[in-house]
């Protein structure tokens, strides 16, 4: 069963994500920053990871950076509304949106989605990683 390290300081996006994938049947553990998602991957690795970009504390793309270098071949998704903490603001195209997601993908993460995303667009990149 492939197991998925979702690393998010939203306690509500972590249940709606931990939800999807264990009614899909993946092993799913969680962590609320990067420094504890790099500890949970030193004990137990994972197939794929799912990090937030915007944290506080180590962010999103400084937890890509030192999984990248200490787990080389991991795979990573990384997720991110931009900083656009509530719903009246948020704008999915908006340029800060666009630079967090590309630092995300210049620190080594396979697959960028901005937030919100769709079930099956979420399900489609872990299966995705999973398969290679």
């Amino acid at each position: 069963m492939p197991r998925v390290l979702i690393i998010d300081d939203e306690e509500d996006i972590r249940d709606v994500l931990y939800d999807v994938l264990n009614r899909a049947g993946f092993e799913v553990d969680v962590a609320s920053t990067g420094d504890e998602g790099i500890e949970k991957l030193r004990s137990k690795l994972a197939d794929v990871i799912v990090t937030d970009i915007i944290m506080p504390g180590k962010d999103g793309v400084e937890t890509i950076r030192e999984i990248r270098k200490e787990f080389p071949d991991a795979k990573i998704i990384a997720i991110s509304g931009g900083g656009n903490f509530d719903s009246d603001s948020y704008e999915p195209n908006a340029i800060k949106t666009t630079a967090y997601l590309a630092a995300a993908g210049e620190a080594g993460a396979d697959v960028i989605l901005p937030k919100p995303f769709d079930r099956a667009a979420f399900m489609e990149a872990v299966s995705g990683l999973t398969a290679t």
